[in-house]
């Protein structure tokens, strides 16, 4: 087998491991008997575990990214986009266990610093763009700041990671759709709200 498809083999299992059991990463000896292959051979071409995550985080991102771009070059109005770029998010988070994440960030700070590189070059852009779009079609109001919404957006998000204050009171997904909800009517003029009634979005 070539260099290269072993290597992509190595990342494909592992991305579908880590979306399927994402509690069980940390087990090289796992990897290697379900991939048949040594353990000398996974770390031949990812010397440390911190090279493999890297990888894995990589190849993540880009598959977010082209699907965030899917979205981006849609003919729906930007704040559908907006919606739909939102739901994304909550696709993710169902997928992937919130302390999987903290795990990372605390114990894997240079994998955690390619996430934290995508939401400053890719994902604040896009929302930027977004509001900015909506801004001109007059479904979001004028004076809010973009880069601001992001970041407001993002930290919600983060305390619905860490299941705070939202989980005596109420579900993951119904905690990220009332965040959503209350997000939206707050950004959005009078014509903004008509269009997320109209798509169903809010009602």
């Amino acid at each position: 087998m070539e260099a290269n498809e072993t290597k992509e083999r190595i990342i494909s299992y592992l991305l579908e491991k880590f979306l399927t059991e994402p509690t069980r990463l940390d087990t090289v000896d796992e990897w290697a008997r379900d991939l048949g292959m040594s353990k000398k051979t996974i770390y031949k071409y990812f010397p440390a575990k911190e090279h493999l995550l890297s990888e894995l985080f990589s190849t993540m991102l880009e598959k977010q990214r082209e699907m965030l771009s899917t979205i981006i070059e849609g003919d729906e109005s930007s704040i559908h986009k907006l919606l739909l770029f939102i739901n994304h998010f909550r696709a993710v988070l169902e997928r992937i266990p919130g302390g999987v994440i903290l795990q990372i960030e605390k114990h894997h700070r240079e994998v955690y610093s390619i996430w934290e590189s995508h939401k400053e070059d890719f994902i604040d852009q896009i929302f930027i763009q977004l509001i900015e779009g909506g801004k001109k079609e007059g479904h979001i109001l004028s004076d809010l700041n973009p880069l601001f919404l992001s970041r407001f957006w993002e930290n919600n998000v983060r305390n619905l990671i860490l299941q705070l204050p939202y989980s005596s009171v109420m579900s993951t997904r119904s905690a990220f759709d009332e965040i959503k909800k209350i997000f939206l009517r707050g950004i959005s003029t009078a014509e903004g709200i008509a269009e997320l009634e109209r798509i169903g979005a809010i009602k």
